[in-house]
Parts: C-alpha cells; sequence; structure tokens
C-alpha cells in the first residue's frame, strides 16, 4: 500500500487515493468515467507541457460525475517567474528548475478558458498575490498563485456535449 493508506485516519469508503500519470493516455483509470465527486490539481498542469495541458483537462473533466468539482491551485504569471536565470526557459512561460522538474506560470484567462472548453462552469478563479520575505536572508519574494473551482454542471445532454465540441474545433478566422 502506499504511505497514506497505511495512515490510521485513511478510509477507503470515503476517499480512494491513488498515483496516476495523467500524461499516459493509454493508462486506465482503476474507476469508470463520470463517478469521481473531486478532482484536486495543486501544481499538476504547471508541471506538464503546455500542449498537452487541454488535453489532460479534457480527460479529467470526464471522469467527474455531473456537479462534481476540479479544483485548481497553480503558478500564476509574472513576478513569479522573474526568478528564473538565463538559459531556463523552455518556451514562453514555461520554465525548467535546476533539479530538472518544469513549471508553466498561468493567467486567470488561460485557466478560465482551459476549464471551460472541457465543458466545466467556472465558479471561482482567483489570482493569489503574496509577498514572503525570508528574515533570515533579508530577501523579498513576490509569488503569484492561480486557484481555480470548476463545476461539471448538473445536466449535460450528450447533444450539447458534441456541439460544444464542434464549435470548439472550427476555424473561426476570417
Amino acid at each position: 500500500p502506499l504511505s497514506w493508506q497505511s495512515h490510521s485516519s485513511y478510509r477507503a469508503t470515503q476517499c480512494f487515493a491513488f498515483v496516476h500519470d495523467v500524461c499516459d493516455d493509454g493508462l486506465p483509470y482503476p474507476f469508470p468515467d463520470g463517478i469521481l465527486d473531486v478532482i484536486l490539481l495543486v501544481f499538476v498542469l504547471s508541471s506538464i507541457h503546455p500542449n498537452r495541458m487541454q488535453g489532460v483537462v479534457n480527460l479529467l473533466s470526464k471522469l467527474l460525475k455531473p456537479g462534481g468539482m476540479l479544483l485548481f491551485w497553480d503558478y500564476g504569471r509574472y513576478k513569479s517567474q522573474l526568478r528564473f536565470k538565463k538559459g531556463h526557459c523552455l518556451s514562453e512561460n514555461f520554465y525548467v528548475r535546476g533539479d530538472g522538474t518544469r513549471a508553466y506560470f498561468f493567467t486567470k484567462g488561460e485557466v478560465h478558458s482551459m476549464f471551460c472548453k472541457a465543458s466545466l462552469d467556472e465558479k471561482q478563479n482567483p489570482v493569489d498575490c503574496h509577498l514572503r520575505v525570508n528574515r533570515k536572508k533579508q530577501v523579498k519574494m513576490h509569488r503569484v498563485w492561480v486557484q481555480g473551482k470548476f463545476q461539471k454542471p448538473l445536466h449535460q445532454t450528450q447533444n450539447s456535449s458534441n456541439m460544444v465540441s464542434t464549435l470548439l474545433s472550427q476555424d473561426w478566422t476570417l
């Protein structure tokens, strides 16, 4: 068992915690689509290449049951990303740290668009800005995070879902 599953407070009947590679399209989930009440994404999407993010969100949206919530917390754009040194930028707003982990910095609009394209309704999408101070080193650090709370509609017919997908896939350039 995973470490949290052996904790005395863990109740498998109330919470089904598991580890899964959201980028592996061929890896099945241990349950059917449309069954989850809540999905928690904390610093998950920022580590994924920007070209794959929408596909991951679309897949996760399918796992939610009607009325289910997807909770999101990740890096916000601008001040936080200024700390990266030259040579660490992989693509626009996508960076690699010294330890090899990656970080994408989101805007509120990007988050809104990504989750709404996955047929989720935005309930909250605030930007959280903080000034952190390391008193020992006398260093001020500006941090920006984007949070989101998105809900799968209670009543979504297959027909309306197909219509939204068709509209989103069309080229609307003039």
